[in-house]
């Protein structure tokens, strides 16, 4: 059975089989599911969103902030 060790943060580093039966990759999300008293560990289907593309993302600017009231700024952190 494959097992993984905590760091001194309480981080897990999944087992490579793991990872290649879950189908994940870096950057990709995992979800701990409790399940009778257990937790398991699920790929999401979000593999199309890696955390690369999003963090690559480089909208064009013309070097002028917008203006952004604070309702409207309030919205963006709900989303």
């Amino acid at each position: 059975m494959p097992t993984a060790v905590l760091d001194e943060r309480g981080r897990v580093v999944l087992p490579r089989e793991i990872v290649d039966e879950l189908g994940v990759g870096r950057g990709d999300m995992v979800v701990f599911e409790r399940s009778d008293g257990n937790y398991v560990v699920k790929g999401t289907s979000r593999g199309d969103r890696r955390l690369e593309e999003v963090m690559d993302w480089n909208p064009p600017r013309d070097g002028k902030p917008e203006n952004v009231t604070p309702r409207e700024m309030k919205e963006v952190w709900k989303s």
